[in-house]
């Protein structure tokens, strides 16, 4: 057992999950899952798969098979269901929904190794983070190896509470829980895609923010109380949009930021630098495939107008530029 505290896992838990654990070979590096049902489902984190070629599943007995299936993905809580091409290499783990460990419980991480006993790691849980309707995750007391991701995750009693994963929030690594109840409804489908379904997770985690750095002059022509209105405008269609995004509905999104843009271009005619960068904005919307890009786009046409704004208010009058800088606080992204 790895370091951690004192608290020793249940032993007959560990003997029932060793079996299931299953290392993934994942374009030069590895990542854990598991085995959930007898059809052959792997569960794992969706951000170790993201874009993958090539995956070799590594059974505790060294039995090795190629992965060329993608039953499901859940992008938005970082879980992805791989199948093996043969149904009995190894036995499924059973998910109980059992409840969620509470601040201060043990839990008992478990990583895929290369023989048949796994890695476990004992840690506490810091907080229980609830991210609105669509996520609540358990929050580790420290970080976890990478490789760590896509492992079991054991509450005191053995049950299976949820699956590790090493994430980032705002620059700073985090060992987190995302639990059990956001599995079953992935495992019900029965799609079967190739590898490639990997490639959008990929692309959307490596996305590269173009937040325009507008001079002070765009804004030639504004008063203080238009450019006052246009950062709550602003502020509240992202607001809105964000946690629209973070369920699922990116096209509801994109629509709300849409819609915005274009009222705002009826709203700023006195000052055509503004009507112009979000013209840019729409513009450039044109040009990308989805609306999950769309919607980003105008994001960072938004993050662009707003940090323009806050300068011009600071440069006016100090105490206005509060509002522009506050109006949209970022939310915490706690997945990869």
């Amino acid at each position: 057992m790895a370091e951690g505290s004192n608290s020793s896992p249940p032993r007959d838990a560990l003997v029932q999950a060793s079996p299931s654990l299953v290392l993934l070979e994942v374009d030069g590096h590895t990542a854990s899952a598991f085995v959930a049902t007898g059809q052959g489902h792997l569960v794992t984190s969706l951000h170790a798969v993201a874009g993958a070629r090539l995956i070799h599943a590594v059974m505790a007995d060294g039995t090795r098979a190629e992965v060329d299936q993608v039953a499901a993905m859940d992008d938005r809580r970082d879980l992805a269901i791989l199948r093996l091409p043969v149904t009995d290499l190894a036995p499924p783990l059973g998910l109980a929904l059992a409840p969620l460990p509470a601040e201060g419980d043990t839990v008992y991480v478990l990583r895929a190794g290369a023989g048949p006993a796994p890695e476990v790691r004992s840690q506490q849980v810091r907080a229980v983070q609830v991210l609105g309707d669509w996520l609540t995750l358990l929050e580790l007391t420290r970080t976890l190896p990478e490789e760590s991701s896509g492992g079991p995750v054991l509450d005191m009693r053995g049950a299976v509470v949820g699956v590790a994963t090493a994430a980032l929030a705002n620059g700073r690594s985090l060992g987190l829980v995302i639990p059990t109840r956001y599995i079953a409804p992935l495992l019900r489908g029965s799609a079967a895609s190739p590898l490639s379904a990997l490639e959008a997770p990929r692309r959307r985690a490596g996305r590269v923010r173009r937040v325009p750095q507008h001079p002070l002059s765009v804004l030639e022509g504004a008063t203080t109380d238009a450019l006052e209105s246009i950062a709550t405008t602003l502020g509240h269609a992202i607001n809105a949009g964000a946690p629209a995004y973070n369920r699922g509905d990116v096209d509801g999104c994109y629509r709300l930021y849409a819609r915005t843009a274009e009222r705002l271009i009826d709203s700023c005619k006195a000052f055509p630098g503004a009507q112009r960068a979000l013209r840019d904005g729409l513009t450039r919307c044109d040009d990308l495939p989805d609306s999950d890009d769309r919607a980003w786009a105008l994001r960072d046409t938004f993050d662009g107008l707003l940090d323009v704004i806050g300068r011009w208010l600071q440069k006016i009058r100090p105490e206005a530029a509060r509002i522009a800088r506050h109006s949209a606080p970022p939310p915490k992204n706690y997945l990869n």
